[in-house]
């Protein structure tokens, strides 16, 4: 088995905390017992353990140990910390419901400023010489378009989806897909939804964002 280091045990021990494991007591294995699970050096697991930390899953209390932070299964965290698994497939259906409402709204809703916000992810991603530049920026374009449905409440959960496409497992699937082609067409694709925007047209801006979102559906799944 290939050696394991910090970010691959943080992923394990997330998977675990989901299950529910350590939820009784709320409290983790001691680093030297978790190092000794995985076969590790003990800083190895306390750098896996330090991830956890930075993204707020457990607290470490000096002298006490590590306690999750989510010890109800029901709580906002519980749930946010089990969709971290969420498979590709299923964001995208979630998209595909989600987007293309909120470009209607957007369309309906957004200032004149917010709509020149848009244009300008669009034109700096068509501008992009690399593909982390363009990815980006193209993320900025979606979410700066939720930012125009004036409803707090869809742009936080735009706001969760994107954190959670932002992982390095969604990265390296999107650069496995990412081509000249493709993101010639996804400009073209974004030049579209924006027009929509631009002339008010909530049922074009719906259409446009459902059709972009096909198509970057065919290029990451395949289907």
């Amino acid at each position: 088995m290939p050696k394991l280091v910090a970010n691959d045990i943080a992923v394990m021990l997330k998977k675990r905390i989901s299950s529910g494991e350590w939820l009784e007591d709320g409290r983790m294995p001691p680093e030297r017992d978790l190092a000794v699970e995985f076969g590790v050096a003990r800083n190895t697991v306390r750098r896996a353990v330090g991830f956890l930390e930075d993204d707020g899953t457990v607290v470490r209390h000096v002298g006490r140990g590590t306690f999750l932070t989510a010890t109800n299964p029901d709580s906002i965290a519980a749930t946010v910390a089990r969709m971290e698994g969420t498979s590709p497939a299923d964001m995208m259906e979630i998209r595909q419901l989600l987007e293309p409402a909120a470009a209607a709204f957007a369309a309906t809703n957004a200032s004149m400023a917010e709509l020149n916000a848009v244009r300008e992810a669009h034109q700096t991603a068509c501008e992009a010489e690399d593909m982390p530049n363009f990815e980006h920026w193209d993320a900025e374009f979606h979410h700066r378009v939720f930012a125009c449905c004036r409803n707090d409440f869809l742009k936080e959960i735009h706001n969760l989806m994107r954190t959670i496409r932002n992982q390095s497992p969604w990265f390296e699937m999107k650069k496995r897909s990412f081509s000249e082609e493709r993101r010639q067409t996804y400009c073209s694709e974004h030049q579209t939804i924006l027009d929509a925007l631009l002339h008010r047209d909530p049922e074009s801006a719906n259409q446009a964002m459902l059709a972009h979102l096909k198509t970057v559906e065919r290029n990451l799944l395949g289907r």
